[in-house]
C-alpha cells in the first residue's frame, strides 16, 4: 500500500506543479532552472548526513536522470506552450505503458515468472489497455502528427526516468539516501542543463539573464515549483523503491489531470475533460491495485 499512497500524492504534487506554469505562463528552461537548482541549493547541507557513495555505477544513474530531467521539464513546457496542455497531457497516456515495458526488458527472468501465469498477465495487458484507452478519452483535445512526433522522445524520457528513479532507489543504501541524493545531485544537472539552453536559445546577456530569473514573478513561481517539486520528487522515489514495476506508478502519476480538473473547478478555470472518462480510468486504476496487491505472485 506505500507505493500506492506515496504515487497518489506523486499525482497530486505533479497536478500543482502543472498548474503553477498555467498561471505564470514563463519560460519552460526559466522554470527548470529554479526547479533544478533551487532544490539542489535548499537540500544541499542534508547530503553530509551520509556516506558519499563509492559506486560510479550509481554516480551515472544520478547524473544521467538529470539530464533526463532538463529535457523532460524543457521540452514538456515546449509542447504546452505550443500545442497546448490538454493534448500534451493526452499524449502522455502512453507512458504508463512504455514504462511498464522498458521494466520488463530489463527483468527478463521476472516476466518471464509473469508471462506464464497467463491469466494474471492477460488481465495485466487488459488493465493497462482499458487504463490507457479511458485516460485518452478523458483529455479530448484533439493531437496532431505533430505534436504526436515531438512528444515521443519525451515520453521514452519519462519511462527511461521512472526506470532510472527505480534502481536509484535501489541502490541507495536507505531511503532517505536515495531521496536526499536524488534531490541535490540530480536536480542539480537537470538545473545545468536548463541553465545552458535558456543562456544559448534565449541569448540574454549576462544582466538580462540574472533580471529574468530573480524577477518578482519568476521568484513566486520559482518557490512553488521547488516545494512542489520536492514533493514530488520524494514520493516518486520513495513509490518506487517499493512498487513491483516503476509503470505501475507512472499509471498513479496518469492520476494527476482528475486533480487538475478538480482544482481548476473550485477555482472556476474551465478544463475539457471528460469526467465519465475520469471515473472510468478510476476504475481500471483500482483493478491495477488490487490485482497488483493481491496475492497473484506480481514481482514485476
Amino acid at each position: 500500500m506505500v507505493w500506492i499512497i506515496n504515487g497518489l500524492i506523486y499525482g497530486f504534487f505533479t497536478a500543482l506543479y502543472t498548474l503553477v506554469n498555467q498561471h505564470y505562463k514563463l519560460n519552460g528552461y526559466l522554470l527548470g532552472i529554479w526547479r533544478g537548482l533551487g532544490i539542489s541549493l535548499f537540500f544541499f547541507p542534508f547530503i553530509f548526513l551520509f556516506p558519499v557513495p563509492t559506486s560510479a555505477y550509481y554516480w551515472f544513474l544520478l547524473i544521467i536522470q538529470g539530464w533526463m530531467i532538463g529535457f523532460y521539464d524543457s521540452h514538456l513546457f515546449t509542447a504546452s506552450a505550443t500545442y497546448g496542455a490538454g493534448p500534451t497531457s493526452r499524449v502522455m497516456a502512453l507512458t504508463a505503458v512504455v514504462t511498464t515495458v522498458m521494466w520488463w526488458a530489463l527483468t527478463p527472468d521476472e516476466f518471464i515468472q509473469l508471462f506464464d501465469d497467463g491469466t494474471v498477465f492477460i488481465t495485466l495487458i487488459l488493465i493497462l489497455f482499458g487504463f490507457t484507452v479511458s485516460y485518452w478519452q478523458m483529455q479530448k483535445s484533439p493531437v496532431s502528427k505533430a505534436l504526436l512526433k515531438y512528444m515521443i522522445p519525451v515520453m521514452l524520457a519519462l519511462g527511461g526516468m521512472s526506470v532510472i528513479t527505480k534502481d536509484i532507489a535501489i541502490h541507495g543504501s536507505n531511503v532517505w539516501m536515495s531521496v536526499t541524493y536524488y534531490l541535490v545531485v540530480a536536480t542539480f544537472v537537470s538545473g545545468v542543463y536548463n541553465t545552458y539552453f535558456y543562456i544559448s536559445r534565449e541569448k540574454p546577456g549576462f544582466r538580462g539573464f540574472f533580471a529574468n530569473v530573480f524577477s518578482k514573478q519568476a521568484v513566486k513561481a520559482g518557490l512553488y515549483i521547488i516545494s512542489f517539486s520536492a514533493a514530488l520528487i520524494t514520493a516518486k522515489t520513495v513509490a518506487m523503491r517499493v512498487a513491483p514495476n516503476p509503470g505501475y506508478v507512472a499509471a498513479l502519476l496518469l492520476t494527476s489531470p482528475i486533480f487538475v480538473f478538480m482544482l481548476n473547478r473550485y477555482n472556476k478555470i474551465p478544463d475539457n475533460v471528460s469526467v465519465k472518462a475520469g471515473f472510468s480510468m478510476l476504475f481500471f486504476l483500482i483493478m491495477l491495485l488490487l490485482l497488483v496487491n493481491g496475492n497473484n505472485g506480481i514481482l514485476d
